[in-house]
């Protein structure tokens, strides 16, 4: 992997505290350790990079890439990058951010010149009920957002579509509201339960289904776009997603494929075969939320909005998360630590 000249390195554990845990269909994201790496260079200059594995969403463990980030720092040559997908995003990042930071610029100026400083972001909104969800739908709209995100697939479909409508209802018919099944559902329930939400005004529904051949078949039957997240967590993942024509959107997480460069990789592969781009987070510290909106800015990946306003949700974070102001994500050179 090519880059500026590192001359020094730090290798650090943090722990990322939650204000509350989030509750997906994988089971609850609470608190957790990541990995923070700074590169620095014989100026003095530091890039940061994160590496925050999570289970149900990346293969391997802290300690795995822990161990990915050691073998690649002691590889003198350190042409090939770390073999495990969130060790490479924090080498990945730092590099950039380290490349960035030796001329000066914001890495999102650093990736395009031309790209730009703030753009809306999507808010993840949260409640086990209608009216904590609805409450929290609400919240976010007076903050500035246009566009939410709601899970669904934990509880039954029933008491999911309860609090969908209160959420609709809550924000209004002008309110972009996107749902996250996390593949908990079955192929023929989803037939129903896609049908049912259809009403609501859903802008797309995220892996309503497990694995790429009921994705093909869910999107086959419905007008509701369908977004492939854990199925297209690779480049062999976009390809089959795209080959069996099952989604319309491709959500990707940088520090989840394997960083900036990576992540770049498969926007051009979705896009080339006209499915939309959709940057998001992995519930991850300051560093790898920063990554990935700078990354967003570089592609323009700006609609649909980034899924990028989790920052919200850390308690306890590892450094300063880009501004959240007005709904809109706002980037400096300074975001990350």
């Amino acid at each position: 992997m090519s880059g500026p000249e590192v001359t020094g390195a730090r290798l650090i554990r943090r722990m990322l505290r939650l204000h509350r845990p989030v509750v997906t269909a994988h089971g609850p994201v609470g608190d957790r350790e990541v990995l923070l790496l700074g590169l620095s260079d014989a100026d003095g200059n530091t890039g940061w990079g994160e590496a925050a594995p999570l289970p149900g969403f990346t293969p391997e463990t802290l300690d795995e890439a822990d161990q990915a980030i050691l073998d690649w720092l002691d590889d003198d040559e350190r042409i090939e990058p770390p073999a495990t997908p969130t060790a490479r995003a924090a080498v990945d990042g730092a590099l950039l951010h380290l490349a960035a930071r030796s001329v000066g610029l914001p890495l999102h100026r650093h990736l395009d010149p031309d790209s730009p400083s703030s753009f809306a972001v999507s808010a993840l909104v949260t409640g086990g009920s209608p009216e904590g969800l609805a409450a929290a739908g609400r919240s976010a709209v007076d903050s500035g957002h246009r566009t939410l995100k709601a899970k669904v697939g934990v509880l039954a479909f029933d008491a999911d579509l309860r609090r969908v409508a209160a959420l609709r209802d809550a924000v209004g018919p002008e309110v972009a509201i996107r749902l996250d099944a996390n593949g908990a559902w079955k192929v023929d329930e989803a037939r129903g339960h896609l049908e049912q939400l259809a009403v609501l005004g859903i802008e797309f529904v995220e892996e309503p289904v497990t694995g790429v051949g009921a994705l093909a078949t869910v999107r086959a039957d419905f007008s509701v776009p369908i977004a492939a997240d854990e199925t297209a967590t690779s480049p062999e993942g976009v390809a089959a997603v795209i080959a069996a024509g099952a989604a319309d959107l491709v959500v990707l997480k940088p520090s989840a494929v394997g960083g900036i460069v990576v992540a770049a990789e498969l926007a051009a592969i979705a896009r080339e075969a006209g499915l939309g781009i959709v940057i998001t987070s992995l519930l991850d510290g300051a560093v790898g939320v920063s990554h990935a909106a700078h990354l967003a800015s570089a592609l323009g990946a700006l609609d649909p909005a980034p899924g990028l306003a989790t920052s919200a949700l850390i308690l306890e974070d590892v450094g300063t998360p880009p501004r959240l102001e007005g709904g809109l994500l706002v980037l400096s050179g300074e975001d990350g630590l």
